[in-house]
């Protein structure tokens, strides 16, 4: 490949036989039409090796055409299927996208000032588990739009982008009776989590209002991997008074559970009927599938981007609907 050159606008107008600002217009994504104009533009930027000093343009014009994304993972399923579409919509919108991965307050802190000091035009930010950046989003929400996705409101500064989880647990309690389902139980993600210990409370308020029964021993907190699905699974179903559906803050915990069930024997869904968090590629390649929620991914990502674009002198809050995406794990099809 070859290395950069000291290529300049001037050099790839003059290449293209077009205005500096047409060539301006066309690399920033502010000409609209993919024309004859626009592909001469960028194959002579390519055949240069010129790319645009998106820092310095920000200097001049206080535009940057990029959006900040900081994560707490790249691995996770929430994130990494956030990651995915924001990627795809701001590839549409012609939008750089700068990312910051962190997995505590710290970093996170870190990946927040460095993309600020690069001059992004907005942030979305997803906190990561037990992080308090409410001093640090306050600080910069008056310099540039920021919006949260996810957890409790760290700052009213900002705006926020969440799922509605009671609509969620409203969802699966309803199906899983729908089911045939009369005891569940819930494996939640770690109790420090403000989002898990909300999701708990609402599992008991849908459990309530469904009629369906519980027990404390039932249902914990814990990591969300396929080794706590597992191991918890062979302790509870082990047991002569056990559930016949299980609720799981997350994909990778159910499909611990049902390694464990298929170990001791027991069928799903005929025997015990399992629900999963997030609707990650796992989901649809269990055997059998599994049933789980689907946040909206394409229309939080949407939302942000509006959020962004709209500025930051009037933070909102929105909340979305998921679906329940219904698989073999609790009787596809059956009534």
């Amino acid at each position: 490949m070859a290395g950069k050159t000291n290529s300049s606008i001037t050099n790839v107008a003059a290449l293209a036989n077009v205005s500096i600002a047409t060539v301006s217009r066309v690399l920033s994504g502010k000409r609209d039409k993919d024309d004859d104009i626009a592909r001469r533009v960028r194959a002579a930027a390519e055949q240069l090796n010129y790319s645009v000093n998106y820092a310095a343009s920000a200097l001049r014009s206080d535009v940057t055409n990029a959006i900040g994304l900081v994560i707490p993972s790249a691995t996770d399923s929430f994130s990494a299927q956030l990651l995915d579409e924001i990627e795809y919509a701001s590839d549409a919108n012609e939008q750089q996208l700068m990312i910051g991965i962190g997995n505590d307050q710290t970093t996170q802190i870190d990946r927040i000032e460095s993309l600020v000091s690069r001059h992004v035009d907005g942030l979305i930010v997803v906190p990561a588990v037990n992080a308090d950046l409410t001093d640090t989003l306050d600080h910069y929400a008056g310099t540039m739009p920021i919006v949260q996705i996810g957890g409790h409101q760290q700052s009213f500064r900002t705006s926020m982008v969440s799922i509605d989880e009671n609509a969620a647990m409203e969802l699966i309690m309803r199906h899983l009776t729908e089911r045939g389902a009369h005891a569940v139980a819930y494996m939640a993600s770690k109790e420090i989590s403000f989002e898990s210990a909300e999701l708990f409370t609402m599992f008991h308020t849908q459990v309530r209002s469904y009629r369906l029964t519980t027990h404390t021993d039932w249902n914990q907190f814990g990591e969300r991997t396929v080794q706590r699905g597992y191991d918890c699974s062979m302790r509870l179903f082990a047991k002569d008074n056990r559930p016949d559906a299980l609720v799981c803050a997350d994909d990778a915990v159910a499909f611990g559970a049902m390694v464990a069930l298929h170990t001791l024997g027991l069928r799903v869904p005929e025997d015990v009927r399992i629900v999963g968090f997030d609707d990650s590629p796992l989901a649809a390649t269990t055997m059998p599938t599994l049933t789980s929620v689907q946040p909206p991914f394409e229309q939080i990502v949407a939302e942000s981007l509006r959020l962004i674009s709209t500025g930051n002198s009037t933070p909102a809050h929105v909340s979305l609907l998921p679906q329940l995406v219904i698989r073999e794990s609790t009787g596809y099809g059956e009534r």
